[in-house]
């Protein structure tokens, strides 16, 4: 498994590879300052095309962190309470900055390596380092703040607990590498150190001539925001780390983390009559025995609990295991319940149809019902009784209206012209096809799949379920046996004689 330090063993040869290219070319002031420049620039150009291969990843995770300062920021009682509404703005706009910071990232590693305007990378990669210690300082620190407190409470803060963080990961390396937040946050302050350097180092080499590094800068830029955009908008991930990627078995990764489990290791406990809080460990793994030392009569209650990493038992023994997105693959059907084990137990293939945003509006929609006119005519039977008859009078129309989804066209024609003449051939080649929409979207797939002559049902998960399923909106996902065998984005939808040709 790829760690950090093997990364960075990497990075170091590398760049050591091309300081000795260097040397050996008399471009160089000093090695020690050559190295860093190559070692840093080789860091940043890989982090970020790890990244650019799925930039709407980046952006997903740019829209925790959006959401997670606009909750923080609108907890405060001071001037600083009124940035809180700016964040949804930067939220809707996260692709473009999540490109551009990509952009920026890839480009300033060059630079560093060809010593491209010295001076005006150093300060853009101080600025840009700024930015990236403040996210991943902000994703590691609030494991000190309870989830009911504001991370500014610096009183409230606490011991440190990786549940209470309000983003779980910062994304520094995409979904390529997880790295634990309190890494992340130390592996930038540590980035920290040459980007101050670079501002007051003349020691950095530069690479060619001025007008061939202006050229290799300015290729760079234009090449890394084609790729940005054509794993964006164009097509899916040219590389794919998704936990559902190509290949992967869902049904048995999510039954083995499904099995994954965690030791109770100790508790952190706040007494409610003086607020004190403390951290008490087991003294045994599993065992519960804290009570009895600090007991409910005399104030305290548990407000966190300590626990160990996941892990599986292999043959008795504890073997890590990272619990993906596929723990939370959970379907519904509006009208019967659960369909997860449905979906995951299908036999033979399966077409899958994410489409977690429904684009389009509400409307008044008129429609004419027929009204029967009745009349009641009272006949006397006897001179003490009579009895009541209705009569047919008429027919006519009668105009009301209801509020209905209209999905916006360019969207419709996506299903129209070529996701339902996919599905409706599969369907009749005897594979099971739904739609999957979110729960907040769910109450107009019926308009919209009447709309849209869509003849499969659609089923409802959480939006960010789908959004790791597939980067497309909407995208289609193959599946045989539990297992995802092929997926399209909306712009390359293939016939069912492509697909069934490529599956037999």
């Amino acid at each position: 498994m790829t760690s950090l330090s093997s990364l960075l063993i990497q990075f170091a040869i590398v760049g050591a590879v091309l300081t000795g290219l260097t040397v050996w070319a008399k471009m160089h002031k000093n090695v020690i300052w050559t190295f860093l420049q190559h070692f840093v620039g080789v860091w940043f150009v890989f982090s970020g095309l790890v990244k650019a291969v799925d930039p709407i990843g980046t952006a997903y995770k740019m829209e925790d962190y959006f959401a997670a300062f606009e909750v923080t920021f609108d907890g405060l009682n001071n001037m600083f309470k009124g940035l809180a509404p700016v964040f949804p703005w930067l939220g809707e706009h996260a692709i473009a900055f999540s490109i551009t910071m990509i952009v920026l990232e890839i480009v300033l590693g060059v630079a560093l390596i060809i010593g491209w305007r010295k001076k005006l990378t150093a300060w853009l990669f101080l600025l840009l380092m700024i930015v990236f210690t403040v996210l991943t300082g902000f994703t590691y620190l609030t494991g000190y703040v309870p989830t009911d407190a504001n991370f500014f409470d610096f009183a409230k803060w606490g011991p440190y607990l990786k549940e209470q963080m309000r983003v779980q990961d910062c994304g520094c390396f995409g979904d390529f590498i997880k790295l634990d937040p309190k890494i992340s946050f130390f592996k930038d302050l540590g980035l920290m150190i040459p980007a101050l350097l670079f501002l007051w180092t003349r020691n950095s080499h530069e690479l060619w001539t001025r007008n061939v590094r202006e050229i290799v800068a300015g290729v760079s830029t234009a090449v890394i925001t084609i790729f940005c955009v054509q794993n964006t908008w164009l097509d899916l991930p040219m590389v794919d780390f998704r936990p559902f990627k190509i290949g992967t078995n869902v049904r048995e990764r999510k039954e083995l983390e499904s099995s994954a489990k965690v030791d109770i290791l100790g508790w952190i406990l706040e007494n409610t009559n003086t607020g004190e809080k403390i951290k008490f460990m087991e003294p045994e793994p599993g065992k519960i025995t804290y009570y009895k030392q600090y007991t409910r009569e005399q104030g305290w209650k548990v407000k966190e609990q300590i626990k160990t990493d996941w892990y599986v038992l292999v043959d008795s023994v504890k073997t890590p295991i990272t619990k993906s997105k596929i723990s939370d693959f959970a379907v519904e059907s509006q009208e019967n319940g659960e369909v997860t084990e449905d979906i995951l137990s299908e036999e033979g293939y399966s077409l899958m149809i994410v489409a977690y945003k429904l684009y389009g509006s509400k409307e008044t929609e008129k429609y004419t019902v027929r009204d029967t006119v009745w009349q009641t005519d009272t006949i006397q039977v006897t001179p003490d009784s009579m009895r009541f008859e209705q009569r047919f009078v008429s027919v006519r129309n009668r105009e009301l209206e209801r509020e209905v989804f209209v999905p916006e066209t360019e969207y419709a024609d996506l299903f129209t012209k070529g996701i339902n003449p996919l599905a409706d051939a599969a369907k009749a080649a005897g594979w099971k096809v739904y739609g999957i929409t979110t729960y907040a979207d769910s109450e107009s797939a019926s308009d919209f799949a009447r709309k849209t002559g869509a003849k499969y049902p659609f089923y409802r998960a959480d939006d960010k379920l789908l959004k790791t399923i597939i980067r497309a909106n909407p995208g289609v996902v193959i599946w045989k046996n539990g297992t995802v065998v092929d997926m399209y984005h909306h712009r390359h939808i293939p016939t069912f004689d492509q697909v069934s040709a490529k599956h037999k």
